[in-house]
């Protein structure tokens, strides 16, 4: 998808959908890795399922950066908070993300 006649515009339209997904992709993890937490409690079941929801945890953590890509040059754009708030610029190209 690198595209160098990519308006701003366009770059600020697709690096809004990224972050929208960004942050649903977020949202539905935490409730999943939560709710499995808590039924696996409930059922009596929580020390066998504890590992397996401990590598899902981390397979979301170290590979949730990939949604989240400047649409200019597919790196991902860190601000100073990290992943938190949506950088202005792209950290790594320069380009104008919102």
């Amino acid at each position: 998808m690198l595209n160098s006649s990519m308006d701003a515009t366009e770059t600020k339209r697709r690096f809004k959908q990224r972050a929208i997904w960004f942050y649903c992709v977020n949202i539905m993890m935490a409730l999943i890795i939560g709710l499995s937490l808590y039924f696996s409690k409930q059922a009596g079941v929580y020390q066998q399922t504890f590992i397996p929801i401990l590598i899902l945890f981390f397979i979301w953590i170290f590979n949730v950066d990939k949604i989240y890509r400047c649409p200019k040059c597919s790196k991902s754009p860190r601000g100073k908070e990290g992943l938190i708030y949506l950088p202005k610029t792209c950290t790594s190209c320069g380009v104008e993300l919102r």
